[in-house]
């Protein structure tokens, strides 16, 4: 057997390893990103068309068969270099730099190489054919000054791979480094090849030695294929597990080895890299069976409770499969998060809830409680644990049950989050029923409850409180008013009579302090309403017309009294219905405590913007002794004492009408003397139409009613409340 045949049988050899190789990258590798393979697959592909090509030319018995071999091998030969370095910046992690284009780039010479090795003949200078050296044709046993060309571009591509691996193997660890190492070894075999044939070293035969080669380079990836896991565990990980996460992160393949782990995960097991990474998950200390279940897919989530120094770190585990080509599974990715903080927060918030005098519970869509807190033992007398499990609504006043079964079907249908509040009564162990005030909340949604939260607070002593508050003051009304009905015919009897003149003006002073009365009544009443009517109803209210009618009615009963106004013909503003006795209050107050000869009385109604909102303000300044200081702190602090107090109702009334209203009242000293009060409301837009006068107002009776039916008619209101 002659030398030329040991070579074509070592080249066919060659290609036949290479293909294999190409095959068993992509039909096996199932946890590596598809452009490695691809890359890789392809300069195995093109390694084996050189190497089987050239083997042909080398027995091909004439120089023209030799030199369509020798084409042919060009083929493989030219883009080798080219696919090879796509490789390497693949399997590096630079796939930013592998993106269709600069591919394409990098193609363009091997492609115009290949296309002039067809194109040209025998005699063409750049790739000379010499068909005697030892029988063979070989393109470019001459070079020529394209073939020059190729071969720097070659070197150029095979130096900066090898740099590339070359950096990959100092900063990769004992796994990666192991397998790079291989890559490196099956990249320089062929390179040193290439330098055998450059410097004249050829075996005698004149073949090349350089697709040879690849028999030997193809052959150590298959060893590190299967011996090594060449592919399945490589440095890209890294870019999937960044080291700086403050969460734990365990890479493990499908063959359920550790592939890649960071600090925070080794930090938490107490382990080194060198004792997890190729491992098997069940290896790792303490935790390795609970994070196999997890693997496994026997449990969603495992908590672990790890000793740090004084205290515990509480870490909460969960797994992800992440899968590769067709049906295969790639991996899993397992996350160890630190919850410390959640817990301690839950604990904190556990310790809350069982400490509060609320009653907090949780129901499940069907009505049944799923928590009921330790203070229903203090709050209703039953045991928690005993509630747990039963319809919420059997406790349920039977007359409060169907309306409150009702309000929790419209929340669970309402969206999440939202809330509704109910009061209702509810059966105490000892027998008694007890009122409670409730708020709910859905949150079905939520899967760490997975119901509706109710808050409950009984409120049955305040109930019973503002119950009373109510009969008694409206008893004190009625009988404030019978008794002040007697006071008052006995001084108009007195007033009839021929008296004395004295007597007389005792008569009007006893008329006048009753009529005080009757005013301190219906101020009780009005008072009454907004402690017990809903808050914050505001509607669009005309305010113009009352101050004008109750300035004309000044002017008719003090005609003394200098009274000026600059009033809009009309003006609306948002306020509850009492607004316009707030407002009367104001300006009765200006003129009916004016010690001046002459009392002066100024109401302006202006818009003004205060602290960027619009408001409209009502200005009522007198010549008047003025607010003493300790009255005015009284409204500013809200409350009175003993020795600070207000003088009456009257402001204390307006006061709480124009807070219900969520306007303002301010006070401040007129120059040179009196006292200037301004009332901010917000303006009534014009998308709020006026409401109809014949619609039923929940307004109680204004002062200008009679006031024995207006006080009747309050008392009948209250008992009907009641």
């Amino acid at each position: 057997m002659n030398a030329e045949v040991i070579c074509a049988a070592a080249l066919f050899a060659a290609g036949v390893v290479s293909a294999v190789t190409a095959i068993a990258v992509i039909g096996r590798v199932r946890s590596y990103t598809q452009q490695v393979s691809l890359a890789f697959a392809a300069s195995a592909l093109a390694a084996a068309v050189w190497a089987t090509a050239y083997g042909f030319a080398v027995l091909s018995p004439t120089p023209g068969q030799s030199l369509v071999w020798s084409r042919i091998a060009w083929v493989g030969a030219a883009p080798l270099a080219t696919f090879w370095f796509v490789f390497v910046l693949s399997y590096a992690g630079l796939e930013e730099l592998v993106t269709p284009w600069p591919v394409a780039l990098l193609l363009i010479e091997p492609a115009v190489i290949v296309a002039l090795v067809f194109a040209g003949d025998a005699a063409d200078p750049v790739f000379v054919t010499d068909a005697v050296a030892g029988g063979t044709a070989q393109a470019a046993s001459v070079a020529g000054p394209l073939f020059v060309f190729h071969a720097v571009y070659t070197a150029v591509l095979v130096l900066v791979g090898l740099a590339v691996l070359a950096h990959l193997i100092a900063r990769s660890r004992r796994l990666y480094r192991r397998q790079t190492v291989l890559v490196a070894v099956a990249s320089i075999v062929p390179l040193g090849a290439a330098v055998v044939a450059a410097a004249g070293l050829s075996p005698p035969s004149g073949v090349d030695p350089t697709p040879m080669s690849f028999a030997v380079s193809s052959g150590t990836v298959l060893i590190g294929l299967y011996r090594h896991q060449l592919f399945d565990t490589h440095p890209v990980a890294r870019d999937v597990v960044v080291g700086e996460l403050r969460d734990g992160v365990v890479v493990v393949d499908d063959r359920g080895r550790v592939v890649e782990t960071n600090p925070r995960a080794r930090a938490v097991f107490g382990t080194a890299e060198s004792d997890l990474l190729g491992e098997p998950l069940g290896a790792v200390p303490e935790y390795g069976e609970s994070l196999r279940r997890l693997v496994d897919g026997e449990a969603t989530r495992e908590e672990f409770v790890v000793d740090d120094g004084d205290e515990q770190r509480f870490f909460e585990v969960t797994a992800s499969r992440f899968d590769g080509q067709g049906d295969h599974e790639r991996g899993h990715l397992l996350v160890l998060r630190d919850v410390t903080e959640r817990r301690r927060a839950e604990a904190e918030f556990r310790a809350l809830i069982e400490n509060s005098r609320d009653l907090i519970t949780v129901l499940a869509p069907d009505g049944t409680r799923t928590y009921c807190a330790p203070s229903s033992k203090d709050v209703l007398g039953y045991d928690p644990d005993d509630l747990v499990g039963r319809d919420a609504f059997e406790l349920v006043h039977p007359d409060d049950r169907a309306e409150t079964r009702e309000a929790f079907e419209e929340l669970l249908a309402d969206e999440p989050g939202a809330q509704d509040r109910i009061e209702y009564r509810a059966h105490h162990v000892d027998g008694s029923w007890r009122t409670f005030e409730a708020v709910g909340v859905n949150l079905v949604d939520d899967s760490a409850i997975g119901g509706v939260v109710v808050n409950a607070r009984d409120v049955t002593g305040r109930r019973r409180y503002e119950q009373r508050l109510r009969v008694l003051n409206r008893v004190l009304r009625h009988d404030l008013r019978n008794e002040v009905n007697v006071i008052q015919g006995h001084a108009d009897l007195l007033l009839d009579e021929n008296v004395t003149a004295e007597a007389k003006e005792h008569a009007r002073v006893i008329r006048r302090k009753a009529e005080t009365l009757v005013e301190l009544g219906e101020q009780t009443r009005k008072i009454d309403y907004t402690l017990h009517s809903t808050d914050g109803v505001k509607k669009p209210v005309e305010i113009t017309d009352p101050i004008r009618d109750r300035l004309d009615a000044i002017q008719s009963e003090f005609p003394g009294a200098i009274v000026t106004r600059d009033l809009p013909d009309e003006q609306r503003v948002l306020a509850d219905d009492l607004v316009d006795s707030a407002l009367m209050n104001v300006v009765d107050n200006a003129i009916e405590h004016n010690d001046r000869v002459v009392p002066q009385v100024a109401v302006t109604v202006e818009d003004v913007t205060h602290d960027g909102v619009d408001y409209v303000e009502v200005r009522v300044a007198d010549n008047g002794p003025g607010i003493p200081e300790s009255e005015r702190r009284v409204f500013t602090e809200g409350t009175e004492t003993p020795l600070s107090h207000g003088s009456g109702l009257g402001l204390w009334l307006t006061e709480w009408i124009v807070t219900r209203s969520n306007g303002h009242l301010c006070f401040e000293e007129n120059d040179p003397r009196g006292t200037v009060v301004r009332i901010r409301l917000r303006e009534a837009s014009t998308e709020h139409a006026p409401e109809s006068e014949s619609s039923e107002s929940s307004e109680p009776a204004s002062s200008g009613s009679n006031p024995s039916s207006a006080t009747s008619e309050a008392a009948s209101s209250t008992v009907s409340t009641d």
